[in-house]
């Protein structure tokens, strides 16, 4: 084979690589996102109870959360995430907010005391994957094995 004939064998092959990639990610990039709930700060707690989402299991907490809820960026943000996911739907048995969100912060790769940009806390699949993390922890011996399997639609 000639030089030219394997420079053009080269970019052909570079092309195809390039064309699978972008094949590989065009669902990624075009999959529309939800629009986010609209909840001000001093109405999340009352529609998180809506969705059996509580503010924490731990005795002594509950204040502590309430005032992250409506003082913390992060805690907004997280909770208007897990509302929009869960638009129209609630979780089958409460569990506490304070854990979906250090599951989510275990997703970004920290620790569940790990601090994050608010803007960090957006991520609809993340959020779906701490809700039912939260919800596992919470019920290891129940059968469901997907986030689907643990909503119910809001009659």
């Amino acid at each position: 084979m000639d030089r030219r004939t394997a420079i053009v064998a080269a970019i052909i092959g570079a092309v195809a690589v390039v064309i699978v990639a972008i094949i590989t990610i065009w669902p990624q990039v075009t999959k529309p996102q939800p629009t986010p709930v609209a909840v001000p700060a001093t109405g999340l707690e009352s529609e998180l109870s809506k969705a059996n989402i509580i503010l924490t299991e731990a005795t002594g907490k509950r204040d502590q959360v309430r005032e992250w809820l409506i003082s913390d960026p992060q805690y907004q943000v997280m909770a208007r995430t897990c509302l929009t996911v869960l638009t129209g739907k609630r979780v089958i048995d409460p569990i506490p907010l304070d854990v979906i969100v250090g599951k989510y912060r275990v997703s970004l790769g920290g620790s569940t005391g790990t601090n994050y940009p608010a803007d960090k806390y957006t991520d609809m699949d993340k959020a779906k994957a701490a809700i039912f993390n939260a919800w596992k922890e919470r019920h290891p011996d129940f059968p469901q094995k997907s986030f689907d399997e643990i909503v119910e639609v809001v009659k």
